[in-house]
């Protein structure tokens, strides 16, 4: 993945959500609060760790659907020693 275009997607979604708006997302299925992430295409998400969910923002409007989520990206495997 491209570091650029991981910045410039975070960039564009925190631009389209209001702080007060995007302090009130709450995750659907677990209730807890939800971070900015970048879904597996590199495209704008909000994350929910505790339910392994990737939730898109497309055109600037949070999907919070479960049916719509995604399985949240993993952190990056360790290299084998």
């Amino acid at each position: 993945m491209n570091h650029d275009s991981h910045d410039a997607g975070l960039q564009a979604q925190q631009s389209t959500l209001s702080p007060a708006l995007r302090s009130s997302l709450r995750c659907p299925l677990s209730g807890q609060e939800l971070i900015d992430g970048i879904d597996d295409a590199g495209q704008p998400a909000l994350i929910s760790p505790s339910a392994g969910l990737a939730y898109p923002v497309r055109d600037g409007v949070p999907i919070l659907l479960v049916h719509e989520a995604l399985r949240a990206p993993g952190p990056s495997p360790e290299p084998q020693a």
